[in-house]
């Protein structure tokens, strides 16, 4: 190591072959190349967007990681050698599998970081019409509720089952997405699911009611 004493291990032959020109390397340090160095070699391999660096363990390499989730994005990485630079390991995101692809697409367009700015402009119209969704579930609740003392200026209740009267060339996309969402978001294909589940079985109770008053009269 640079600094310590030298070694006497070779005793009164420590000299001997000191003539013949052979002289002994000094060790490679365990991080010859350095940051700059690893940074070099990543960017040789391809790997150049928004690198993150994580520094070598005992053992181990340098992992230099793409951070570029923008379109197109930029999510390679390498392990590369602290000592010579060499390339030691590679993970290419176009070798992901599909599944995992679109698991990371979904999850960055969620976080509105794949197309900047107009993406969390779309996220943020979306959470406004979250909101009047919200609002107008609760005035068709209010105006469907069973009161003589309902008023029409209030509004005209939906009937039930009034989704039935769309065209099929509107009916039929929006349950296709609505489906779609629903798998992708299981909280949400769960919880309308048991949504729908009770309104048909609280309009099949009533139809049953009305079926029955009837045979009454």
């Amino acid at each position: 190591m640079p600094g310590a004493p030298a070694a006497d291990a070779g005793g009164e032959h420590a000299g001997h072959g000191a003539g013949d020109g052979a002289q002994t390397a000094p060790p490679t340090p365990a991080d010859a190349i350095g940051i700059d160095g690893a940074v070099a070699a990543a960017r040789a391999a391809g790997v150049t967007e928004s690198l993150r660096i994580t520094l070598p363990a005992k053992g181990k390499g340098y992992v230099v990681k793409e951070q570029d989730k923008q379109v197109p994005v930029h999510l390679d990485s390498v392990a590369i050698d602290p000592a010579d630079g060499r390339i030691m390991d590679e993970l290419r995101f176009a070798d992901y599998p599909l599944l995992p692809q679109l698991t990371r697409f979904g999850i960055d367009l969620h976080m509105g970081l794949t197309f900047g700015l107009a993406n969390q402009l779309a996220l943020a119209a979306l959470a406004v019409l979250l909101m009047f969704m919200v609002v107008w579930g609760y005035r068709m609740w209010w105006l469907r509720r069973p009161t003589k003392e309902r008023k029409l200026s209030a509004g005209r209740p939906q009937p039930r089952g009034a989704w039935r009267k769309l065209p099929v060339t509107v009916l039929l996309p929006l349950a296709a997405a609505t489906a779609l969402v629903g798998w992708f978001v299981p909280l949400l294909g769960i919880s309308l699911l048991v949504f729908l589940a009770a309104d048909v079985a609280l309009g099949f109770a009533a139809s049953r009611r009305r079926a029955g008053a009837g045979a009454g009269v």
